[in-house]
């Protein structure tokens, strides 16, 4: 009769299919996560980068627009002291882009 360690053995019948990952695996899978991880997030500093280059060069872009557009105001009210000049000089190419009015665009301009 065999003892009972043997009996325990043989119940405990051991498959040639493994329940579970094994540790190789488990290494890959955990590689494959970090490296993807590395990626995304080497990839999203880089387009921060980028976005924070094109608004200083928006900005500075927007600088030399008004200190131009300040010149040509200057120089026209300048040169020209009466009144048809000055209708000129406020008109939407010498001014800022910031200070155009708004047209109003809730009200219709046509009757029915």
């Amino acid at each position: 009769m065999p003892s009972s360690t043997q009996q325990s053995l043989s119940e405990f019948n051991f498959s040639k299919q493994a329940n579970g990952f094994i540790l190789l695996e488990v290494l890959v899978a955990m590689g494959l996560i970090a490296s993807g991880w590395m990626v995304l997030s080497n990839t999203y500093q880089g387009m921060i980068l980028r976005l924070g280059q094109v608004a200083e060069r928006g900005v500075a872009l927007r600088k030399v627009m008004d200190q131009h557009e300040l010149a040509i105001l200057t120089a026209t009210q300048l040169s020209h002291s009466n009144q048809i000049s000055r209708k000129l000089a406020d008109e939407p190419t010498g001014m800022s882009r910031r200070t155009r009015p708004v047209p109003d665009v809730s009200r219709t301009t046509h009757k029915k």
